[in-house]
């Protein structure tokens, strides 16, 4: 030791005598593995990354040779650290080249002397105009070290964006080597720009590749600890559904990515959590689309500032998801684990971007992707609007873009042909395109940010790459604010069916919880390819204290209370001759006053006369939800009434199918659906009644059950 340490005094000493000494390389990470470094946690992997191999995730410039340490290795989010084996400092300097993230202690390169830190760097955070990363030098200055042992130890332990570090050629020298000695060009140094980072504040966690792991790992989760501690603040909310899904804890907004993987359906969803308030892709699963499990957040935001609206597409050995970015584009994240934990962002940054400022603006629209895959390409629609409406207005479009590889698209045209069946100003955001029952038709789901949930049937040309619409209707009936259904998820069931979920609008604001899913519906088609709606999942596992009503006379223009049903966690259905009544309502979550109701109303033979020419003339029926006395409370205000419309059958009873849940209805007639928020305010706003209006009526039959809670 004595012998090393003098030899390493000689050096340094011929250093300061201007005799600079032959470098000592530390390490170049050429090889397929570290060698005797140490590596812990999953950041690093098992060896250097490499240029032009699936090693290398993301693009960075200035490294040396073919070798970089990366822990970019599939992602931002893994973390880990790699230690040196114990070296002798011999000479004034170590020099490295380094790059990525810029935070201290966090994804960083130490010079550890006697165990202790006694010199730290981190990256540099910037890329260059082409987009690469950049590594540059840096040196330390550890003559005051000479002769005693030291180990380097790389580091990555932040998971938000620029969560990772590149090091390269680490050296002893006698030669200071600084950041300038690889940006030789002022226009090289001008092309530098900082990246602002979104990084989420919400911890993160990286979950293990088997079921089983997953599953103990979850157990212990802190994520989910804390949701389920603020699920049990809300127990006491008294409009709080009990057998809808709402967030586990804050804000909730547009259903995103519903897909069936290996057992279990999931749904994502905007979630707003407590500590960072912008949108994050909330996680949870289910095995029946009822029952809901919690799971830690999905997607977090970086390198966009939120994770708006996207969609999911399910391959054999991964599942896709494609969304809006804000501030960047659309992006592109893949999992693989059998409970869709871990997700990576292919290249880190958007797949289709924003135009960069001075850049013409392009002819389509970058706003909530959806992506399938046909043949060799993949495929995505984005939504937007084109001024091809009546005297140039501004209607609904869908632009399709395609990829062989899910990182460089090309734009094709816009999608839609023949639409003539949503209003002026529709945007068609939230798109989802799938294959409905059995004779080749499609249907694309969306959002109008103007009227609510709606939806085009048709053609899906896959020679022209066009979707020619032969119809189209609502999934929201009125005002889509307050209380009205949003924005929809939809994935195929594999029976030639469709299941879709929404979000519904909030009125009524909670400390606690806002915004609701709807129950999961099931979309089919008729016959005549009419779309038909009814619920889905096994919420028939939901019902408990059945109550029975036999056939009663329903005297015209006389209310009758069912004083044996009530509740305002209910599953009703009920079966009605209307007789000689045009209307006979079902009233739900009553007062025993009267002064607080909800009425469902069915108009028999009063809706819409079709005249296609196509087939005879007849009339539609129609449903409404009427909540202009659903509440006393002060702010709470009445909506226009909600109003569907489905066939006209003569001589045939009706069947209601009749979801209550504290501060939702859902009612199912005939293969059509409405539904609408409601917020009552009495105590005891839980009673049942049926009016016949202008005529006779009769009640065949009602059965009620009370629903149990999903939590």
């Amino acid at each position: 030791m004595k012998t090393n340490c003098f030899i390493a005094l000689l050096a340094l000493t011929g250093a300061l005598a201007g005799r600079a000494a032959e470098d000592i390389l530390i390490a170049d990470f050429e090889g397929d593995t570290y060698g005797s470094w140490q590596v812990t946690g999953e950041a690093f992997g098992l060896g250097p990354a490499h240029a032009n191999t699936a090693s290398m995730k993301n693009k960075v410039s200035g490294y040396q040779g073919k070798g970089l340490v990366n822990s970019y290795f599939t992602s931002d989010k893994p973390i880990g650290t790699l230690t040196s084996p114990p070296f002798t400092i011999e000479r004034s300097c170590i020099n490295f080249l380094i790059g990525g993230g810029k935070r201290a202690k966090e994804t960083c390169i130490d010079l550890l002397v006697d165990g202790k830190t006694v010199r730290t760097t981190v990256g540099l955070a910037v890329k260059d105009g082409a987009g690469f990363e950049v590594m540059i030098w840096n040196s330390w200055d550890v003559s005051e070290f000479a002769g005693k042992q030291a180990q380097i130890r790389i580091v990555d332990n932040y998971s938000g964006g620029w969560g990772h570090i590149n090091v390269d050629q680490i050296v002893q020298s006698d030669k200071a080597l600084t950041q300038d000695a690889p940006l030789p060009t002022a226009s090289f140094k001008a092309s530098l720009k900082e990246v602002p980072s979104y990084a989420s504040k919400v911890p993160y966690y990286t979950f293990a590749a088997t079921l089983k792991e997953q599953q103990e790992q979850l157990k212990k989760n802190p994520l989910l600890l804390r949701f389920e501690a603020s699920r049990q603040q809300m127990v006491n909310e008294t409009l709080r559904p009990v057998y809808h899904f709402i967030s586990p804890e804050s804000w909730l907004n547009d259903p995103n990515g519903l897909c069936f993987w290996q057992g279990h359906w999931h749904l994502f969803y905007q979630a707003y959590p407590t500590e960072d308030r912008r949108q994050h892709w909330g996680h949870a699963i289910s095995e029946d689309l009822i029952h809901w499990r919690d799971l830690p957040l999905a997607i977090y935001p970086d390198p966009e500032k939120a994770c708006f609206s996207g969609a999911c597409y399910v391959e054999k050995d991964r599942v896709i998801a494609m969304y809006h970015g804000t501030e960047v584009g659309s992006m592109v994240a893949v999992s693989s684990d059998p409970l869709l934990l871990n997700w990576e962002k292919l290249t880190g940054k958007s797949v289709i971007p924003f135009p960069k400022p001075g850049e013409p603006k392009p002819p389509y629209n970058i706003f909530d992707p959806f992506v399938w895959k046909k043949g060799d390409y993949y495929y995505a629609l984005t939504a937007g609007k084109l001024p091809d409406g009546p005297a140039g207005q501004l209607v609904r479009a869908e632009f399709l873009h395609r990829s062989k590889d899910l990182i460089s698209w090309e734009y094709l045209h816009p999608f839609l042909e023949n639409d003539r069946y949503g209003m002026i100003g529709d945007d068609g955001a939230c798109p989802y395109f799938w294959p409905i029952g059995n004779k080749g038709k499609y249907i694309l789901l969306h959002f109008s940010h103007q009227s609510g949930g709606k939806y085009m049937l048709g053609d899906y040309d896959q020679k022209r790459d066009k979707f020619v619409v032969t119809d189209g209707g609502n999934f929201n009936h009125g005002s889509v604010r307050p209380a009205g259904v949003h924005a929809p998820s939809a994935y195929p069931d594999g029976k030639g069916g469709v299941i879709a979920i929404f979000n519904m609008n909030q009125q009524k604001i909670s400390n606690l919880w806002n915004g609701i899913m709807t129950l999961p519906r099931r979309l089919t088609l008729t016959d005549d390819d009419k779309l038909y709606i009814e619920p889905a999942g096994d919420y028939q596992s939901l019902r408990n204290n059945q109550q029975s009503v036999k056939e009663i006379k329903l005297p015209a223009n006389q209310e009758v209370v069912l004083e044996k049903v009530a509740g305002n966690a209910l599953e009703i259905i009920a079966e009605i001759d209307f007789g000689q009544s045009p209307m006979t309502e079902l009233n739900v979550l009553r007062s025993s006053d009267g002064q607080e109701v909800t009425r469902i109303q069915i108009y028999h033979k009063g809706g819409y006369r079709i005249t296609d020419g196509l087939r005879p003339m007849y009339d539609n029926s129609a449903l409404t939800i009427d909540t202009a006395r659903s509440s006393v409370l002060p702010s709470i205000k009445p909506r226009v009434p909600e109003t569907a419309q489905f066939p006209f059958k003569e001589g045939k009873a009706i069947k209601l199918h009749v979801f209550i849940d504290k501060s939702v209805v859902e009612v199912f007639v005939d293969g059509q659906c409405a539904a609408v928020r409601v917020y009552p305010g009495l105590k005891d706003s839980i009673g049942v009644s049926l009016r016949a209006q202008g005529g006779d009526s009769v009640l065949k039959s009602l059965d009620a059950w009370q629903m149990k809670t999903i939590y």
